[in-house]
């Protein structure tokens, strides 16, 4: 993997053309730019006792996911991942 000395941001888009999820490195500066006035969803690395696990990753990624799906309705048939048991 490439070292970036400055701090990096993921994005990820579905491309109903290509039929994919595609990711992209950007430069955090240039995604608070066009991020500024809107609402982020935080996720404190303390109310997950310090730890972002495998299950974290899992409801990340689902969650994630599913966000993208509300725009995308073509992903949605598309992802098959199993609710968490509470």
């Amino acid at each position: 993997m490439a070292n970036h000395p400055e701090k990096r941001c993921v994005v990820v888009m579905w491309s109903d053309e290509k039929q994919a999820l595609i990711s992209y490195t950007l430069d955090v500066s240039k995604v608070l730019a066009v991020t500024q006035r809107l609402f982020p969803l935080e996720l404190p690395v303390a109310d997950y006792n310090y730890t972002f696990d495998d299950e974290f990753a899992r409801q990340f990624g689902g969650a994630t996911l599913n966000l993208l799906a509300l725009s995308n309705p073509d992903l949605k048939p598309l992802i098959k991942v199993t609710p968490a048991k509470e």
